[in-house]
């Protein structure tokens, strides 16, 4: 079992810094709460936390995994589209874990253009040296259209304005899950 390159793992510790003094968080896809959890047991106090998902039972999973800390998280049961509206205020951190909620029917999954539009919405809101982190899964049909569809937007992004790297095994299959990690820098 992969205990640090797990990519999870890695991108959680590589965001550390950012979430330590963040005030607003999104994370876009709730799934089992374990992201959200993350942010809650690692930001300020104050922090405000954003987390969306369209299925009730993962908000449901997330609600009860957070429990302790939800005076700073607000629960949104609609898709990560909706960030733009949802969401007022410069993003610190946010995070895309996308594909299907784990322990679900696999039928319901994020897809490329709702997660596209998002991800723009969350780059126009992001605070300076503020991160987002996208975790795909190329390993079944929409994720691997999800992925494609980010590289090549992200692949666009001004250089003056963001950084945009790219996490993956090197060593493991092209369908295993990778991360993308964007930061504001101007």
């Amino acid at each position: 079992m992969q205990t640090v390159s797990n990519v999870l793992n890695l991108v959680k510790q590589a965001i550390l810094p950012a979430l330590q003094n963040a005030s607003l968080i999104v994370d876009a896809t709730a799934g089992n709460g374990n992201d959200t959890l993350f942010f809650a047991e690692h930001s300020l106090e104050k922090a405000k936390i954003y987390v969306f998902d369209i299925q009730p039972a993962a908000l449901e999973h997330t609600r009860e995994k957070t429990r302790d800390f939800a005076g700073k998280i607000e629960y949104i049961l609609g898709s990560h589209e909706r960030i733009g509206e949802m969401v007022s205020g410069e993003i610190d951190v946010a995070m895309f874990n996308l594909g299907y909620l784990p322990g679900e029917e696999h039928v319901v999954t994020t897809k490329w253009e709702s997660t596209l539009a998002a991800v723009r919405q969350v780059l126009d809101k992001l605070s300076l040296n503020g991160v987002c982190v996208i975790v795909v899964y190329p390993g079944h049909e929409a994720g691997a259209q999800e992925a494609a569809r980010l590289e090549e937007f992200l692949g666009t992004l001004a250089k003056k304005k963001y950084t945009a790297g790219r996490y993956r095994l090197m060593n493991h299959s092209l369908s295993a899950p990778y991360a993308y990690v964007v930061e504001k820098v101007r």
